[in-house]
């Protein structure tokens, strides 16, 4: 449950799985969500449920039992933060074909997914030589932060990962035997590594909870993360222990920039990014 001596309470939550009946409770999550003060957003597709919700953290619990209600999500796990503010202007549940829009045919999580590693044993995957690392978010996030030599696919979409991959594995380079994945969350892998088993790559791995669930229990001085964690809302991003970085969105581009910084540093400037100043924008 969320913790109650914070005013504002943010969820994250995803979960893969058969929803005949999803455009049914579209509706009654609403309900709960406007009755209880929750805004944010609320993915419902007949391959399961994603979101991230914010509020007070009474409201919170009341969405994820009533979440929880369906059949489908009584084990639904959920990743609990907190803001210095309300991270959303508003509630938006929305029917969806896809609850992360990968735009690829067949490619079913609940089929042939990877495996999951949790944090606390994700250093010792990924400081192995043979391990490929592959950050499965977009440009603007990896440029605050990622892990210590991972691949950045350069992406502005995740539609765009799986030309990446698959021109990546057909490079020419030795082809190789193990990859490992993140996300901010882990709905992203979870599709990513489904896609990447396709290809004919067995040893897949992905990170339990994603960025998110390692910030929260990897301590900083063991940590292999760099930066910080771009997040979908109104705080921007956040660093280890969950708390919230000084970081703006600009204005212009929508890129987030370091907000403590000075200009001469690459940081936030009145009317958007030093970029975006420059050119009059």
């Amino acid at each position: 449950m969320s913790d109650g001596c914070e005013k504002i309470s943010v969820a994250a939550l995803y979960r893969f799985a058969r929803w005949a009946d999803y455009e049914s409770w579209r509706q009654p999550l609403r309900d709960v969500a406007s009755a209880e003060g929750v805004r944010g957003t609320l993915l419902l597709a007949a391959e399961g449920i994603n979101g991230t919700i914010a509020g007070p953290p009474a409201g919170i619990d009341a969405v994820v039992a009533a979440i929880r209600a369906v059949p489908a999500f009584g084990d639904l796990d959920v990743k609990y933060s907190s803001a210095r503010a309300m991270p959303f202007e508003r509630l938006k549940v929305r029917l969806k074909r896809e609850i992360v829009t990968m735009g690829v045919e067949g490619i079913d999580p609940l089929q042939a997914v990877g495996r999951y590693v949790a944090p606390r044993d994700w250093n010792a995957l990924i400081s192995d030589p043979g391990t490929m690392l592959i950050d499965t978010r977009n440009a603007y996030e990896v440029g605050i932060g990622t892990f210590a030599g991972a691949e950045d696919p350069g992406t502005s979409s995740f539609r765009e990962f799986p030309a990446w991959m698959s021109a990546r594995l057909a490079d020419g380079t030795q082809r190789p035997t193990r990859i490992a994945m993140f996300c901010t969350g882990g709905i992203r892998c979870e599709k990513a590594t489904a896609y990447v088993r396709s290809l004919g790559i067995g040893e897949v791995y992905h990170l339990k909870g994603g960025i998110l669930k390692y910030l929260e229990e990897v301590p900083e001085a063991e940590s292999m993360w760099r930066g910080d964690c771009y997040v979908f809302d109104g705080r921007v991003a956040v660093g280890h222990g969950l708390k919230q970085a000084a970081y703006k969105l600009c204005h212009a581009c929508g890129a987030p920039v370091a907000a403590e910084r000075s200009e001469e540093g690459g940081g936030f400037v009145e009317g958007g990014c030093p970029a975006c100043a420059a050119a009059g924008r």
